[in-house]
């Protein structure tokens, strides 16, 4: 590869996108397992931390992917971390790591190799967590149109689950269009885009989000289909209302106050909600101004109770 080579890193220099982490112990559904895996990996942490406290320095190079002039580790994460934590208990220590540099790359490709790594030597990830994983790495990458027969080649998996996989894809794509073009520099617009979408056509409670923000595949399969498990009422009633509120407050930090509730007052015009929210002119003199017009906007008769 043209664009990669060896060299000795300062630790402090890499940036660790806890995004880009395979790693996601919720998704062990089996307990014991998942205790048994956090173990492990505690297990190995401190053996990378207690070598190096011992002089002894990490013999296997990390992987590192060069986007915009930050230096991601898509491959080395807690040796990496262990690193920093050394350094932070010795600030004088001179302490460099071993990394293939690869330059030149997207956060695209950075995170796809990223869910690709640790799965076949330290503490690798579970069958759970490794299919999350590559489902995440199809959605970002935006290959939202894969056939089932594809989804089994390129993932790896059973004809049912390249099933699962192909539905939740196609259901990704309606809500991600407008992202499959754009230079991603993080995860946090799309993966909010990515829940916002679809909250709005399927019903998915928290627990069928993974800790990155990308739906569980099977949970979206199901609410696709119409098999999700609906939580009671109330619970389900008081998680919406909190989505309801979250969105509103969205548009209230982009919108000006008076042209916020003047698009409502036309908004809500013959909806039956049985909203009422004061005359403009009204609204503005209590506010202190004299400006504003009542053109247009004699939305109800019910009485004037405030937004």
């Amino acid at each position: 590869m043209s664009d990669s080579i060896y060299t000795n890193l300062d630790p402090k220099s890499l940036t660790l996108d806890p995004s880009m982490q395979a790693r996601d112990v919720e998704l062990i559904k089996d307990k014991r397992l998942r205790a048994a895996q956090e173990i492990k990996q505690e297990a190995q942490d401190k053996s990378i931390l207690d070598d190096l406290h011992n002089g002894v320095p990490i013999k296997q190079a990390i992987t590192v992917f060069v986007v915009n002039d930050i230096y991601y580790v898509v491959d080395g994460f807690h040796r990496t971390g262990a690193c920093l934590k050394y350094l932070k208990e010795n600030p004088e220590a001179d302490l460099m790591i071993k990394a293939l540099v690869i330059k030149n790359r997207t956060y695209q490709e950075a995170f796809t190799a990223a869910q690709e790594a640790n799965q076949g030597h330290g503490v690798g990830v579970t069958s759970d967590e490794a299919m999350q994983a590559k489902f995440r790495a199809l959605i970002v990458a935006g290959d939202f149109e894969l056939s089932i027969s594809q989804v089994i080649t390129k993932v790896g998996c059973s004809r049912g689950q390249a099933n699962h996989i192909a539905r939740g894809l196609k259901a990704c794509k309606k809500t991600l269009t407008d992202y499959t073009n754009k230079e991603l520099i993080s995860l946090d617009g799309l993966t909010e885009h990515l829940q916002n979408g679809i909250n709005s056509t399927y019903y998915l409670p928290k627990s069928a989000w993974d800790s990155k923000g990308f739906p569980k595949i099977r949970r979206l399969s199901d609410a696709i289909t119409g098999n999700e498990f609906m939580p009671d009422d109330e619970n389900r009633e008081q998680e919406l209302i909190t989505a309801a509120s979250k969105d509103i407050s969205r548009m209230l930090e982009r919108y000006d106050p008076d042209i916020f509730r003047e698009g409502l007052r036309k908004f809500i015009r013959g909806t039956g909600l049985g909203i009422s929210i004061s005359q403009r002119g009204k609204w503005l003199e209590q506010a202190g101004s004299v400006q504003g017009s009542d053109t247009d906007y004699d939305v109800n008769s019910h009485g004037d109770d405030y937004f």
